[in-house]
């Protein structure tokens, strides 16, 4: 069934020009192809795509593999092997049946149950395993099933003979020699020795020290890729005109990893022999295989900030390669451009919709392009996808046009909660995204999530972390989980997800006074520690969020109140700054009441007309600039007139008042 046209906004430039590239085989010939990882936090897509694009390639040769099912988050490369070539070598319409003898050899000779002590015994005992037809592997049935099955090294009830079976393997495997092999595999034979000594050191060290199992999965893997190589040779294939694709699904769990690391080094001994697959994974973690200068995904780096990067990677000329978006893959995939500019891995991030995209995702539930919800879905989740689709499916059939508030009513429904008890949409949405950190870890993040970027999670004493999170290991999984967000108008500032934040903030809101990190206790110390600091409008930012409203318009209204200063570009435009600053500030207001009459219970009573002028601005930004304070925006006039209000005799700095009153309108 074809999976809805909606989940797939933002990344139809993979499911269609990126997959055709890489799925083409020119002039009929295997070309060097980069590992493709999409990357993206929870919820945003990864597995969605993949079904799609198993849906588009149902016709030719492909696996779809999920390592967090089946338990086989640990699953080594060679046991993957295996089932990638049972559901690669079936029967495609056109492309026929895909051997593996190679492969189905190495697999034996490591399933099989010999006495590595003793050579005699050893090769007796794999003489007797061909012999008898034992099974190939535990869930596997016997090797003649097998040799059927697959179209393996012959057909009929028995194998060949072992030393043909060698000598067919090192035929096939003829880009290694004896030599190369040494430097694979540690306290391997140095002398000439025959096949079946080879074959039993490759049982031999599988089951050693990592090292070892690394070089046998790489080994396995040659000859899985060697196998694939020859069934796109010669006669049989001319009809197959397309790469054979292999889908990976959470790859960032320890099998997937081994996997990709063993294909990649694979292929790193093989530069000269290019291979028909396809790899495409999805990771929702960072890879340290990929390189330290692709640490902080969003990541804008400072001029003098030295790059530190793989320098066999390739990246197409990028100085610094940060994951690509899908929006690049146009540009990235142009015809005629090297086949090799991107080795060994393609990388592109996920789960960021354009405003666009998510009017596409509600056109799916019947929501009009002009509908006021769109715009509300986008400014809410910040183009999470999974998110947009979550609320959109809660609020479409609720949402009234003339009633905007309906939009809040549907997202502070109660809802049951796993455990019986009594929940709302948004609450069990933060538990979904959080379900990779611990539950001393969650209550941390809940408490840093008052800080305005992640700098204040660096200082335990400002917020009683256990686990102080730039000294322990909780910054780094806010890093590698993807939820940290550089700041585009400052490279070395980074925030939290803005959806992720959102959610928490609201956990922190939930607090009881009495707890010793409520949500007064918390804004309390960082607007004290701002202070402290000379940081004065970030100071004001938790000013704000405590309701403190004196004290933020009394210090917005010295820079327009100066008797001899003029109010010229450079101090509106720093003015305008500060006042972004400050009322980004999260609130706890009361649910569902009505935007102007907060407003009004919170700018209280001023004498002059200035304060009172930029009391009103304050508070109505402050609702404004929450998606659920106003979601209606009911407080647009307001706004407008308070900037028009202000901007009066104000001198030239004034034209930048007037131009933000106009976003207003």
């Amino acid at each position: 069934m074809p999976v809805d046209a909606h989940r797939l906004s933002g990344v139809r430039s993979i499911t269609g020009r990126l997959v055709e590239e890489l799925l083409s085989r020119p002039g009929g010939q295997s070309r060097p192809l980069p590992i493709a990882v999409a990357l993206g936090v929870r919820g945003s897509g990864k597995s969605a795509l993949l079904e799609e694009l198993r849906t588009r390639c149902e016709d030719i040769p492909h696996a779809l593999v999920d390592f967090e099912r089946r338990d086989w988050e640990q699953i080594q490369p060679r046991e993957l092997l295996g089932h990638l070539a049972f559901d690669l070598g079936r029967q495609w319409r056109q492309f026929g049946r895909i051997a593996f003898p190679r492969l189905w050899l190495c697999m034996l000779v490591l399933s099989a149950p010999v006495e590595l002590g003793d050579r005699r015994a050893a090769l007796r005992k794999l003489r007797d395993l061909i012999a008898k037809n034992q099974p190939l592997e535990r869930n596997r049935d016997a090797i003649v099933d097998v040799v059927k099955l697959v179209g393996g090294v012959t057909s009929g009830n028995s194998l060949p003979g072992w030393n043909e079976a060698t000598e067919l393997l090192l035929r096939g495997l003829s880009w290694y020699d004896r030599r190369r092999l040494m430097g694979k595999v540690k306290a391997m034979p140095t002398g000439h020795g025959n096949h079946q000594d080879f074959l039993i050191e490759i049982a031999k060290h599988a089951h050693g020290d990592e090292d070892d199992r690394a070089a046998v999965d790489a080994i396995i893997c040659d000859a899985f890729l060697a196998d694939l190589r020859r069934a796109y040779s010669g006669l049989s294939g001319t009809r197959r005109t397309m790469n054979c694709l292999v889908l990976l699904d959470n790859a960032h769990t320890k099998g997937g990893q081994d996997f990709l690391r063993a294909l990649a080094e694979s292929r790193r001994h093989t530069p000269d022999e290019a291979d028909p697959l396809v790899v495409i994974a999805t990771s929702r973690t960072w890879n340290p295989d990929w390189g330290e200068s692709w640490s902080m995904v969003t990541a804008h780096p400072a001029s003098d900030r030295e790059i530190r990067r793989n320098p066999e990677h390739r990246t197409s000329g990028l100085e610094w390669p940060v994951p690509r978006l899908p929006a690049h893959v146009e540009t990235d995939w142009i015809p005629g451009q090297p086949d090799n500019r991107w080795s060994p891995w393609y990388l592109l991030e996920l789960g960021a919709l354009s405003s666009g995209d998510v009017v596409d995702v509600a056109a799916a539930h019947d929501v009009h392009p002009t509908s006021r919800l769109p715009r509300f879905l986008s400014r809410l989740t910040d183009g999470h996808p999974g998110a947009v689709r979550e609320v959109l499916h809660t609020v479409a059939a609720r949402y009234e046009p003339a009633n905007p508030n309906t939009l809040r009513e549907a997202l502070y429904t109660k809802v049951t909660a796993e455990d019986g008890s009594d929940s709302t949409l948004l609450a069990e949405m933060c538990d979904y995204l959080l379900q990779d950190f611990s539950t001393a870890s969650r209550q941390e993040l809940v408490t840093a999530s008052a800080a305005v970027d992640v700098e204040m999670l660096f200082h335990k004493e400002i917020l009683d972390l256990r686990n102080p999170m730039g000294e322990g290991p909780l910054f780094k999984q806010l890093a590698d989980q993807l939820w940290l967000r550089a700041d585009p108008d400052d490279p070395s500032r980074y925030v939290l997800h803005p959806w992720l934040r959102r959610l928490l903030l609201r956990k922190l809101a939930t607090r009881a006074d009495d707890h010793p990190l409520s949500w007064e206790k918390v804004h309390t110390r960082c607007r004290d520690f701002y202070e402290k600091n000379g940081r004065v409008a970030a100071a004001r930012y938790h000013d704000l969020a405590l309701e403190n409203v004196d004290a933020v318009v009394t210090h917005l209204c010295k820079p327009l109140a100066a008797a001899h200063a003029e109010f010229d570009v450079p101090t509106a435009e720093a003015w305008l700054a500060e006042l972004d600053t400050i009322t980004a500030a999260p609130n706890r207001l009361v649910e569902n009441a009505d935007p102007y009459t907060q407003v009004q219970q919170h700018v209280g009573e001023w004498e002059g007309e200035l304060e009172t002028t930029v009391a009103w601005l304050v508070v109505s930004l402050w609702l404004a600039r929450d998606p659920l304070g106003d979601p209606g925006g009911t407080l647009n006039a307001t706004i407008e007139s308070g900037f028009h209000h202000l901007a009066q005799g104000r001198g030239r700095g004034s034209m930048l008042l007037h131009e933000r009153a106009e976003r207003y309108r």
